[in-house]
């Protein structure tokens, strides 16, 4: 299934949109209905690749983390931007394209046709995941890269380990230039700040409008105990990564003008102006 044009707010206030994209393991993506005929079950395979194209860094949003552990990204730059070495990397230059129709999958799909409707390669392939899975140790997100290695192997006719190899490689690469380009877990404690403000402000209007001014707070303080609640409902769900740690927390907070005090013998995040 090709998806053009993701947005995050397709998949955040769309629960069932977002499952889809979380169906990752053939295995567990059976779907069973009951038949009319008594004792029998209707059974689907609703396994689908998924593949996207967003101009959004969707694994930023902490609502979308959980897509993280699941998306094979695949990094597109602009030729402008681009080094002189990442361009040579390219196999042909746009000016050898005779016209705009000469770029298209077509050629490559039939290619591919072809090649896995060869029964001896696709032995091969599945030989290649037997093997792989005496390395699973030494593969680099491994339930994401174990087929798409075997099959980089095959086609290639690569080592196993080189092409281990280069997939660690391309990993490491992912890793340091997209996928850390902004913290799912900051995004997180910027709504959690926002949406602990509006509440407090909308608590004193209501004080203040029933004649008890008395009872209004600090809107801009942040209650330490509702917000490491928030943080473990948030890892239970999938939404944070569970290696959010109270070091992260706090050096977080700080960066936001918070400070942790005492007041009246309760400790409290307190924006400091």
């Amino acid at each position: 299934m090709v998806w053009e044009d993701i947005t995050p707010s397709l998949l955040i206030e769309n629960e069932n949109m977002l499952s889809l994209f979380k169906v990752l393991n053939r295995k567990n993506s059976r779907i069973t209905i009951s038949s009319q005929t008594p004792g029998t079950n209707m059974i689907f395979n609703a396994f689908a690749l998924k593949v996207i194209n967003s101009i959004h860094p969707l694994w930023t949003f902490w609502e979308l983390n959980e897509l993280k552990r699941r998306m094979f990204p695949i990094w597109f730059k602009k030729r402008e931007t681009m080094t002189s070495e990442e361009y040579r990397g390219n196999h042909f230059e746009l000016n050898e394209l005779s016209d705009i129709e000469d770029i298209t999958l077509d050629k490559l799909s039939s290619q591919l046709e072809i090649f896995w409707r060869n029964l001896d390669n696709c032995n091969q392939y599945s030989k290649a995941k037997k093997l792989l899975q005496k390395h699973k140790k030494d593969i680099t997100n491994c339930r994401l890269s174990l087929e798409i290695i075997a099959t980089h192997s095959l086609i290639y006719e690569s080592p196993l380990i080189e092409s281990i190899k280069q997939f660690n490689d391309y990993w490491e690469l992912i890793n340091e230039k997209v996928l850390t380009i902004s913290s799912g877990t900051e995004q997180f404690l910027d709504s959690f700040i926002s949406q602990s403000i509006e509440a407090k402000m909308k608590q004193n209007n209501q004080a203040i409008n029933a004649g008890c001014p008395e009872l209004t707070e600090v809107v801009t303080d942040i209650d330490p105990k509702a917000l490491k609640e928030a943080i473990e409902r948030a890892k239970t769900d999938g939404y944070l990564d569970s290696r959010v740690n109270v070091s992260e927390l706090t050096n977080l907070m700080k960066s936001r003008g918070y400070s942790m005090i005492n007041q009246n013998g309760k400790n409290v995040w307190k924006q400091i102006i």
